[in-house]
């Protein structure tokens, strides 16, 4: 379901967007809501851990700089990018990106091949939609690692929808925010196709 200006979109009984400001969205949402949180927000953003472990059963995950770490996590991983030319106007090209992990619950599904547990990765993008997406890949690795099927994954954060599109894929219930009408309407489309499959 898409909500946006009022109007609703059923899509999938398990599939909830909303084109709105995700702290909104947050306050109003009842305790112990969502089963994971896994999202990338803006690096220049501050989050409020107490209202994400509010709403949050299990594990949350978050992409940062590591100049700019949210919280104190209990483990770190690392997404290393592919080089780009993007970006070196005011300071050097960062090629890392940390992903801070603050864990609850017992979900660690250790079912996956040895090498999705490294903590150190380096997935591509294949088709890149939005300036600051994450590849699909690297998304169902976290996915498939801290969540179980039937889950609800939560991505308050939720730009190009690729951690929303793994969860599905991966039999995941999800929801997901987004403040900027234009990713909701590329995200839309997206969850619809693998739905349809």
């Amino acid at each position: 379901m898409v909500r946006q200006n009022g109007d609703e979109m059923n899509i999938w009984k398990s599939t909830y967007m909303y084109n709105t400001d995700a702290w909104k969205f947050i306050s109003e949402a009842e305790d112990r809501s969502v089963d994971v949180i896994i999202t990338d927000p803006p690096y220049d953003a501050s989050l409020d851990m107490n209202e994400l472990r509010r709403i949050c059963k299990g594990h949350i995950i978050v992409f940062c700089a590591p100049e700019n770490q949210f919280f104190k996590p209990d483990e770190f991983a690392f997404w290393i990018k592919t080089p780009s030319t993007k970006n070196f106007s005011k300071h050097i090209g960062r090629f890392v990106e940390m992903i801070l992990i603050e864990r609850h619950g017992d979900t660690f599904n250790t079912d996956l091949h040895w090498s999705n547990y490294t903590g150190v990765y380096n997935d591509h993008l294949l088709r890149q939609v939005h300036p600051f997406q994450k590849p699909a890949a690297l998304m169902e690795r976290l996915v498939s690692i801290y969540s179980d099927p039937g889950d609800l994954v939560f991505d308050p954060f939720m730009g190009s929808g690729t951690t929303l599109i793994a969860a599905q894929k991966l039999g995941r219930q999800i929801l997901g925010c987004e403040i900027k009408g234009k990713s909701v309407s590329l995200t839309y489309p997206a969850v619809i196709h693998w739905e349809m499959e």
